[in-house]
């Protein structure tokens, strides 16, 4: 991965100024759990590759990074109460290796942090020194992705009861649960550095593109990677029955026979508290592998790996009318990366 080594250095280093605004519009302060419960994420670490995106689109255009602080803030605030409500839903204990909001301060503080973190995202956009014709608009385009993302979570939530899913139901999924915050996010950074409609538009087309091969590989991954990297048992997501690109492309072409013999696994610990420790047994990892090898024989994970990557092909064909730069070379690179990453 040596030539992503300089991106990860830049992203390393924006997150720092990134962290500066979410540290100052969100201060030790009373009441004091409350402040604590909404600090916890952040300062928790996450790699701000959202913030990334809207400074280097900012960048990528011609517009100034300073005065793309304050959005990019923005974004992280939006990702950050997403995470926290998410994590309610789903009952998760940890978050990047530590205890989730909830386990820590108990559910009602940890709605009260989400909405903070949602009202804060506002407020970024608020201080940012910028005309006010282009708050308003990117105050649209939050609301816009806020309103995607609750419309792709529920959805999700919608799935879980849904023995099949089809690709086409997928696909409109995840273009509100991971695709529209990278969308927004690439689009702010557009809206703070120009007024050509035309950039607006390839960096909205980027950002769509990008957000949704990120999670269709991060699918991929579950079940192709090498469990030390991956940091989990290989084929979680079998066992916990998610609802995948790649599993809908299986039901849409296997037979009655196969689709039966797969879902006496898919989903099978759901729910189930023991799930993780019981996938290290012998019999499990056993059922595992023969779940994922009718995925392979109806081609559905080369399926969504060729997907993921044509997107990201795709995505830096529209950067194109942009001028070159080393932030749209940022941008590209970042792309790749997401669909080539082992972890």
């Amino acid at each position: 991965m040596g030539k992503y080594d300089k991106l990860f250095a830049r992203i390393k280093n924006m997150a720092k100024d990134v962290d500066n605004v979410i540290l100052e519009l969100v201060p030790e302060k009373e009441p004091k759990r409350l402040y604590e419960a909404s600090r916890h994420y952040p300062l928790a670490g996450g790699k701000r590759v959202r913030p990334f995106v809207v400074l280097r689109a900012a960048e990528a255009v011609g517009g100034n990074l300073k005065n793309a602080l304050y959005p990019a803030a923005s974004v992280e605030f939006i990702h950050n109460y997403s995470l926290v409500h998410d994590d309610i839903m789903d009952m998760d204990e940890l978050r990047r290796g530590k205890p989730t909001v909830h386990k820590l301060w108990g559910v009602n503080m940890a709605i009260l942090a989400g909405d903070l973190l949602f009202s804060k995202a506002f407020e970024a956009i608020a201080k940012a020194e910028l005309p006010a014709r282009k708050k308003a608009r990117i105050l649209d385009v939050l609301v816009r992705t806020s309103n995607l993302l609750c419309e792709g979570q529920a959805l999700d939530i919608e799935f879980e009861t849904k023995d099949e899913v089809g690709v086409e139901e997928y696909l409109r999924m995840i273009s509100g649960k991971t695709g529209a915050l990278f969308q927004g996010s690439a689009e702010i950074g557009a809206i703070v550095g120009t007024d050509n409609e035309e950039y607006v538009g390839a960096l909205s087309k980027w950002g769509m593109n990008v957000g949704i091969a990120f999670q269709i590989w991060d699918d991929v991954l579950d079940i192709i990677a090498n469990e030390e990297k991956l940091g989990k048992p290989v084929g979680s997501d079998i066992r916990k029955g998610k609802k995948t690109l790649i599993v809908s492309h299986f039901f849409e072409h296997a037979s009655e026979e196969d689709k039966a013999e797969f879902l006496k696994v898919f989903g099978k610990y759901a729910g189930d508290a023991k799930g993780d420790a019981l996938i290290h047994d012998e019999s499990v990892k056993e059922e595992v592998a023969k779940a994922i090898e009718l995925l392979r024989k109806y081609g559905s994970i080369e399926y969504a790996s060729d997907y993921a990557k044509n997107l990201v092909k795709d995505a830096n064909e529209a950067l194109k009318v942009l001028p070159e730069s080393d932030a749209r070379k940022d941008l590209e690179l970042l792309a790749e990366f997401l669909v080539e990453r082992e972890f």
